[in-house]
């Protein structure tokens, strides 16, 4: 069986016209087949300042986990030409601490709004299951061997160019890397740049 629940609160506060929301909580987790108990923290605050009522500080930072799925929980091993398949009962979570720094710029362009958004991000990531894509075909090494991080920049800009209608234009930068037998290589899911347009 899994068991899962969480807690979470908003508070507000002020100091001047400067005005402070700090979203925060935990989730609990327990699954009974590998034993693993887990719990998450994660807490953010978004400021206002005084000096422009259009821009908002964000600052976020928190621990998540990733529970395996059946594909990751499989320890597949060959041997002259057969294949055995188990389930890997010690298998964790993959793990992640983000760390993130934001900026939202609320603004007006021919009487229509807009927003631009910039955000940072790092994330520290543990007990990664590390795995191989083919083509179409993905096989998962149905064990914890990997530490790593993932690192970025998303710049966004968002608005109506067209009244009651969403356009947005994103530009990102990543770089995500783990470290396997004592060498750094890309994950996967590595994208170095990426460029997205949807406009009408």
């Amino acid at each position: 069986s899994y068991i899962e629940g969480y807690i979470q609160d908003i508070f507000r506060w002020h100091r001047g016209d400067t005005h402070f929301t700090l979203n925060y909580g935990i989730r609990f987790a327990h699954w009974d087949f590998n034993k693993e108990t887990l719990l998450s923290p994660r807490a953010s605050l978004a400021i206002v300042p005084a000096s422009n009522q259009n821009i908002t500080y964000r600052v976020a930072t928190g621990v998540y986990y990733q529970a395996p799925f059946y594909k990751e929980l499989r320890d597949t091993v060959t041997t002259s030409g057969v294949t055995v398949v188990t389930l890997n009962k010690n298998i964790k979570s993959q793990k992640s601490i983000h760390f993130i720094a934001a900026l939202d710029y609320r603004f007006s362009m021919r009487e229509r709004p807009f927003k631009f958004t910039a955000e940072a991000y790092y994330k520290a990531l543990s007990d990664l299951i590390p795995y191989n894509v083919q083509n179409v075909k993905i096989t998962y090494y149905g064990q914890n061997l990997c530490s790593g991080y993932a690192a970025g920049l998303d710049l966004k800009l968002f608005g109506e160019f067209v009244p009651v209608t969403d356009s947005w234009l994103t530009f990102s930068v990543m770089r995500t890397q783990q470290k396997m037998n004592g060498q750094w290589v890309p994950l996967p899911t590595d994208q170095r740049y990426a460029l997205n347009l949807h406009f009408t």
